[in-house]
């Protein structure tokens, strides 16, 4: 069986990339076999406008094609409505694994779920326990409350150490706190006028920026976008990230998928909610994982658990995986 993983673009948000090589190696791991397929995912719905799109990923020698990340809102029909069909048609099979909702709302669950029943959905694995709560009932197919495939990046992967001694921020331009640990506290600042922070508890701090710019020659060219603070780092790829994340002291922030690359490679994290996108409900994750006070404090996981759970994960994957015809 020939599997295709549709995986989100690297270069406009890093942190696809720290679930994509998860789920590789999670279908590795759990399919026994070396044909599985990476296919970056099609244009999103703010791309709408673009015309003459060649739509590669129904057109490929796929038997099952599997769907990931906060796919479960109103635009999954909007994206994917037309690939599905095609899928149907050409008698390839579709499967999600490490899915979750977008507004968690019971009218959206409604309305993901009218789509779906429109399509044989084999499988259905969350990547938290609220998206496995909204969707074990309304969908007709076998629904398991799984984690986020980053949590199989330590499989995938083996960041080289780094020697220096240094903490990770990582947050937009406009949205970057001050920290600061007060006896055992730790106090987060937020605001436009706030100074800008060279170290914290006295540890220097090393910047990343996780979002890429649509290309822009102009924007690209100056580089100003991207290396606007000190201390920066940035790159289209994923390997000097997670490096970055393995060695650092402490990682501090609001994008979900830095913090949890950085745990899973063995790392203390704290997730600081600013930007809108971090106050949703994608760090419903994090509760997954057992890592509520992760809002408070820096945190790390608890790696008995989590590899008890990968393993139940994989074997009721590879069960599953068998059965398909």
């Amino acid at each position: 069986m020939n599997i295709g993983y549709i995986g989100g673009f690297w270069a406009t948000n890093i942190g696809n990339s720290f679930y994509n090589l998860g789920m590789l190696e999670l279908l590795k791991i759990a399919g026994r076999q070396n044909n599985i397929y990476f296919i970056p995912d099609p244009p999103q719905v703010n791309w709408s406008k673009i015309n003459g799109d060649y739509s590669i990923i129904p057109k490929l020698n796929i038997d099952l094609y599997i769907v990931s990340g906060p796919i479960f809102g109103t635009n999954l029909e909007k994206i994917y409505s037309n690939i599905f069909q095609e899928i149907k048609k050409r008698g390839g099979k579709l499967a999600f694994i490490s899915a979750g909702a977008v507004e968690y709302s019971e009218a959206e669950a409604d309305s993901v779920a009218s789509f779906l029943s429109t399509h044989h959905v084999e499988f259905v694995f969350t990547r938290d326990s609220q998206t496995f709560e909204l969707y074990k009932d309304r969908l007709n197919t076998n629904v398991y409350d799984g984690l986020c495939t980053s949590m199989f990046l330590n499989d995938a992967v083996n960041p080289p150490d780094i020697k220096d001694e240094y903490i990770v921020t990582n947050f937009p331009f406009w949205h970057e706190p001050v920290i600061e640990r007060v006896e055992n506290k730790w106090i987060v600042k937020k605001g436009l006028s706030l100074p800008r922070q060279d170290k914290i508890i006295d540890i220097p701090i090393v910047r990343l920026q996780s979002k890429g710019i649509i290309p822009n020659l102009r924007f690209i060219n100056t580089g100003r976008f991207l290396f606007n603070r000190t201390n920066m780092y940035y790159s289209d790829l994923p390997y000097g990230y997670l490096a970055i994340l393995k060695s650092a002291k402490i990682i501090f922030s609001d994008r979900v998928h830095t913090c949890a690359a950085g745990l899973i490679l063995g790392n203390s994290c704290m997730y600081i909610k600013g930007q809108r996108r971090s106050r949703d409900g994608r760090n419903n994750l994090f509760l997954r994982l057992g890592l509520q006070d992760i809002f408070e404090k820096p945190v790390s996981l608890d790696m008995t658990y989590i590899e008890s759970e990968k393993t139940t994960m994989i074997n009721q994957l590879s069960s599953l995986l068998c059965n398909i015809k």
